[in-house]
Order: C-alpha cells, then sequence, then structure tokens
C-alpha cells in the first residue's frame, strides 16, 4: 500500500501539472454536461492521465471516474476512484480551489486517497491506519468544543429545484446564528481536506457523488474526524463512497451540527 499511495501521489501531481499548465496557456475549451454541468477539456486530459499512468501499473485494476459514461459502482475488485478536477467551475474561472482527487479501493473499502490542489502546492495524502498528510507533514482535525466557534462549509447541487433550495437555505438559516461562520469553497474535496487539517471544523453538503468525497474521506478520518449522515442512507453503495447527506467534522461538534441539519421543516 505504500508504493500504492506514493504512485497515486506522483499520478496526482503529474495531472495537476497538465491542468495548470493548460489554463495557464489559455488552452481550455469548455462544453455542459446534460446542460447543467460544465466540463473542460482539461477534466478529460486529466481523466486520461490518470487512467494511463494507473493502467501501466495495474492492468487490471477498474475505475470509477466523473468523466466515464459507463460506471460500475461496485469496489469489491480493485478500483480506482477519479475525479480528474473537484471544483471544475472555480478551475475555468481562474480560481485556485480546484483538484485532482484520486482514490483506491478493495473489499468494498476506500484503502488510499490523493487530493491535489496544484494552484497551491497543496498534496493531501493518506492511507489506511497510517495518518494523514499534508505536503509531508501530518495533519489533525482542529478541536472544537462548540459549534459556535466552527467555520462550516458546504456546497450547492447543479440541479436546484424549488424543494432542495428551501431546504439548503432552512438547514443555513437554522445554523448561521449557531456557528462561527459559513464558507464555500467549491471543491468538496478540499472542503473535506481543510476540515482534515484544521482551517475548517465542519463541512456538510446533501447531493455529491463518490468521486467527490472518496479520497478526501479517508484523509478526514485518519486526520480524526467525525464521518457521518444528516439522513439515513437510501442508497447501497458501499459506506466509503456513500456521499449524500454527508458530514465530516470535529468530533465533538458532530451530533450538534447534525441536529441543525435535519429534519427540514
Amino acid at each position: 500500500m505504500e508504493r500504492l499511495l506514493q504512485e497515486a501521489c506522483r499520478i496526482a501531481r503529474l495531472a495537476g501539472k497538465e491542468i495548470k499548465m493548460l489554463r495557464d496557456n489559455g488552452a481550455l475549451t469548455e462544453d455542459m454536461k446534460g446542460g447543467i454541468e460544465l466540463v473542460t477539456n482539461a477534466d478529460m486530459i486529466s481523466n486520461d492521465i490518470i487512467k494511463n499512468e494507473v493502467l501501466k501499473l495495474y492492468p487490471e485494476h477498474a475505475f470509477l471516474s466523473e468523466e466515464d459514461t459507463d460506471r460500475n459502482y461496485d469496489i469489491k475488485k480493485p478500483t480506482w476512484v477519479i475525479d480528474p478536477i473537484d471544483g471544475t467551475v472555480n478551475y475555468a474561472s481562474g480560481h485556485q480551489m480546484a483538484a485532482v482527487s484520486i482514490a483506491y479501493a478493495e473489499d468494498n473499502t476506500v484503502r488510499a486517497g490523493v487530493v491535489y490542489n496544484p494552484f497551491m502546492d497543496e498534496l493531501f495524502y493518506a492511507s489506511e491506519n497510517t495518518g494523514a498528510f499534508l505536503n509531508g507533514k501530518p495533519i489533525y482535525v482542529k478541536d472544537a468544543p462548540a459549534l459556535r466557534k466552527c467555520l462550516v462549509a458546504t456546497g450547492f447541487p447543479y440541479v436546484r429545484n424549488g424543494e432542495d433550495v428551501r431546504e439548503i437555505f432552512a438547514r443555513m438559516e437554522r445554523l448561521l446564528p449557531n456557528i462561527g461562520d459559513f464558507r464555500r469553497l467549491g471543491s468538496a474535496a478540499l472542503d473535506i481536506c481543510w476540515v482534515a487539517c484544521g482551517r475548517l471544523q465542519c463541512y456538510y453538503e446533501a447531493h455529491l457523488s463518490p468521486w467527490d468525497v472518496a479520497a478526501a474521506r479517508i484523509i478526514a478520518k485518519e486526520a480524526g474526524a467525525a464521518i457521518g449522515y444528516f439522513k439515513d442512507p437510501t442508497d447501497n453503495l458501499p459506506d466509503d463512497i456513500r456521499s449524500d447527506n454527508l458530514i465530516i467534522s470535529a468530533p465533538k461538534v458532530f451530533e450538534e451540527l447534525k441536529q441543525y441539519l435535519y429534519p427540514v421543516v
């Protein structure tokens, strides 16, 4: 696993270097998936780099990627869960908060994860029972004894129907008087990694996908975060790639945060 994690870090840096160069050189093209979700040529190029590099090392391994149309959510066999660019809207808009996210899973468990932000040159990574790291230094969740002192991050879905919007703002309305403040980074993977390293104390979001969270989740877990859900899961996904209604926070404020998030009235 140590070698696999080292290779995942190398591949994340390789893909990150390429997407940064594409943006720096003004070589981006943009399209919309399903008419609602932004995708760039850099997403596809990053996806190809990651898959090609993995297959050179592990030709029998499978993939679950945001940019693949044929997706298999079975992670019993060795599978790489990939988000080639998490935070594509940020990326295309010239913001710094975008990252390459790569997780390795087998036996329904994520064993290692890497999240790399090439614009800040920050590499977050972890593997099972070995701790979490940022650029080689151990990271830990910040102790937060009370929710009112916490920075809380969240995100919004691409599909925003009336019911979803009402729920989003009902949660925020209940939370805002009882927290330190909100943050909206625009990258779920980096939100979670920022909880892991103490820059944020809480993160929640209702609608995500496995590739948004798989790598960052193990990083947060190894950094000491509490992980759970504010609604009972309704899917059959393995827990390590389950993403809807997710909470990741400092342990002491997890239950208090959960009480404010559900039920929506």
